[in-house]
């Protein structure tokens, strides 16, 4: 990753620079899996040869190549790598990028209309400790040109990621504030929980992650009421709970707050952790449900 800010925002020395449209187009030309490296794209506009019809540039990999503050339009990348290429101001409009990657670029302050690109090619894309601004940028113009072309699985992914980074820049704001520790604390507090939160349940978006939290959740769940069985009076009508079996059962219905109540707690104790298990079920449940009416509205 890049490691300097001053480079993030400059192409390395030498390069040279194409004045005119034509002079791109001749050194995409030819054969497939080209390099291109080391070239200032000047003209402020880079757009289909025939348009409407989108252009085709196929298996190449840009390098050290700048096309900042340039409106490219009616294109589509198919299969090519960007490595170190400037994207600042750039303007992206009505262009496909099929299975591309970018790796180490800087998009400050792009934008991408009309476009069908895939957050995941951006995996590579930044530093969180340096360029968390750029990034909260980066995935908040995606999350919008997601949703304006009704794209519900890159929707999602940018949201998660855009959260991702709005939590790098909190870190960064609070290592480069003069704010002393405790004032800083209710923030830390809530990037905390933002993390949790994104572990746990993939920030609302993901369901893998929140199919294993359920899992852990119960298996959790499971070991504390079988180890607690005495204290918390766990009785299956009247006799006490014995079996890890048992105790599963307990705990997963209690989580999926069906309350069957052939196994109860008859301790205080018992009654006051399990009552507080069945609302951690249930807003495990209702997130559950909240996500799955978010991607069918989508």
């Amino acid at each position: 990753m890049q490691s300097r800010t001053s480079d993030f925002f400059n192409l390395r020395l030498p390069y040279s620079e194409l004045s005119d449209a034509s002079d791109f187009w001749k050194a995409v030309g030819g054969k497939d899996e080209a390099v291109i490296e080391n070239w200032l794209y000047r003209p402020d506009k880079l757009e289909s040869v025939e348009p409407p019809k989108k252009w085709m540039i196929r298996k190449k990999t840009f390098r050290n190549f700048s096309f900042s503050k340039t409106q490219l339009s009616q294109l589509e990348f198919s299969n090519c790598t960007f490595e170190s290429c400037l994207f600042i101001g750039s303007v992206i409009f009505s262009c496909r990028f099929n299975d591309c990657q970018f790796i180490n670029c800087n998009f400050y302050r792009a934008q991408f209309e009309n476009c069908f690109i895939d957050p995941r090619s951006f995996s590579r894309c930044l530093n969180p400790s340096s360029h968390a601004n750029i990034g909260v940028g980066l995935y908040q113009e995606l999350l919008q040109n997601s949703r304006q072309q009704a794209q519900p699985e890159f929707t999602s992914e940018s949201q998660y990621q855009f959260r991702r980074w709005k939590r790098y820049l909190g870190w960064d704001e609070i290592r480069n504030s003069d704010t002393s520790l405790l004032m800083s604390l209710p923030r830390i507090g809530m990037l905390f929980m933002a993390w949790l939160f994104e572990k746990t349940t993939g920030s609302g978006t993901r369901f893998i992650n929140l199919a294993v939290t359920s899992a852990f959740m119960i298996l959790a769940l499971t070991i504390i009421n079988y180890s607690c069985r005495s204290a918390f009076g766990l009785m299956l009508g009247d006799e006490p709970v014995q079996s890890v079996a048992e105790a599963f059962y307990f705990s997963t219905i209690v989580v999926t707050t069906l309350g069957f109540g052939d196994i109860t707690p008859r301790s205080d104790l018992g009654r006051i952790v399990v009552s507080f298990q069945a609302i951690l079920g249930f807003t495990t449940f209702a997130l559950l449900v909240s996500m799955a009416f978010r991607r069918m509205a989508n």
